[in-house]
């Protein structure tokens, strides 16, 4: 999987969590794998950034470095510009947190996405343990150091190195 693909993937899951669930879309967590994506829905996410931050490390803790997750999504109903929106973050192992958004169409359903962007570091902090559990797991034929665009290697071959659950 590649960065790009990552991004779509998250976006995927925003389309499922809204036709799944409806609105209000609940906060939802992507954790793409070799085998499935799993989405993990927040339903109760505190309002306050610390607690959120809280909730999030636990499930850093409890899914991504637990199962050697290499990349994250992160999915929710937003303002946009002054309109209801959605907004969808993403991040992977040594890649800076990527954030993209769409709004709500007349009919309620998610119109197009905006070009991505890097998320401000400043942004979102109750994100950061999820950015911080992927970039912690060992580089397991770490494919980003020849991938990443970072370092000036080549991008076409590189992709997300994904660990199967079955532990292959």
């Amino acid at each position: 999987m590649q960065f790009e693909e990552l991004r779509f993937v998250c976006q995927e899951a925003a389309l499922d969590v809204l036709r799944q669930r409806g609105r209000p879309m609940p906060p939802t967590v992507v954790l793409p794998g070799a085998e499935r994506t799993r989405l993990v829905t927040l339903p109760e996410l505190p309002e306050d950034d610390q607690d959120r931050h809280t909730v999030i490390a636990q499930l850093a803790h409890d899914a991504v470095t637990a199962d050697s997750v290499p990349c994250w999504g992160f999915v929710a109903e937003a303002d946009i510009a002054g309109e209801d929106g959605v907004v969808v973050v993403y991040g992977a192992r040594r890649h800076q947190p990527h954030l993209t958004g769409a709004v709500f169409d007349g009919d309620g359903a998610i119109d197009e996405f905006l070009p991505s962007e890097e998320l401000d570091p400043t942004a979102l902090p109750f994100l950061h343990p999820l950015q911080h559990a992927v970039d912690a797991l060992p580089g397991i034929g770490d494919v980003f150091d020849a991938a990443d665009p970072k370092r000036g290697g080549p991008d076409d071959d590189g992709g997300l190195p994904i660990v199967s659950d079955s532990g292959d």
